[in-house]
């Protein structure tokens, strides 16, 4: 039997990127959530998938609508993200939120955005995945916002040097070292390195 917690704190060693995927249930109100369960399926035809729980509240919406959009967000958005993974609130209050042409709800300023017209669902243990075609995406130049370990993190431009708090939590993850009275990479920090470019450049 396999230690549920245990796994998920593996599971938390992979870098991912955090999103907001958004949907107007059957009354023409918006829904969303914060999920990091987003990853490419195929280039020809270009489709996504995401993953919820079958426990989520806003599961009923996203299996009704006919298209939905992720959002992945910009290093800026952490409050977004919190908000979006909260309940009892307005997701969308002071929101200036349009349509994207795929007809779901758009939130602005993110790193890049896909808008998919909903085509299969499957169910996957104790969550449901949803796989969509997506019809029109938009990137821009902001840093995406990613989340490691159980926490919140951005990605450090080649050449720039971390503040001090980035520079003790680089150390505290194992992911940096003090040699000859300079900083070099571990083992860990290198393969982080490595991910995170096969991330950006797919």
């Amino acid at each position: 039997m396999i230690d549920q917690s245990a796994f998920r704190d593996a599971l938390g060693t992979f870098v991912t990127g955090v999103t907001i995927v958004t949907a107007y249930d059957a009354d023409g109100n918006p829904a969303g959530l914060t999920a990091n369960s987003f990853n490419s399926v195929s280039l020809d035809p270009p489709m996504v998938l995401w993953s919820l729980s079958l426990d989520s509240r806003n599961l009923p919406v996203f299996r009704e609508a006919k298209a939905w959009a992720v959002h992945i967000l910009a290093a800026d958005q952490q409050d977004l993200s919190n908000r979006f993974a909260s309940t009892g609130v307005d997701k969308f209050d002071g929101l200036d939120c349009g349509d994207g042409p795929e007809g779901a709800p758009r939130i602005e300023n993110c790193a890049a955005r896909f808008g998919c017209t909903a085509k299969f669902e499957y169910e996957g243990g104790d969550h449901a995945i949803f796989l969509g075609e997506v019809v029109d995406f938009e990137r821009t130049r902001a840093e995406p916002l990613i989340y490691h370990g159980g926490r919140y993190g951005r990605v450090m431009p080649e050449g720039s040097a971390p503040s001090e708090a980035q520079t003790a939590q680089l150390l505290a993850d194992g992911l940096i070292a003090q040699v000859d009275g300079g900083w070099q990479l571990t083992q860990a920090g290198a393969a982080q390195l490595r991910l995170l470019r096969k991330i950006e450049h797919g």
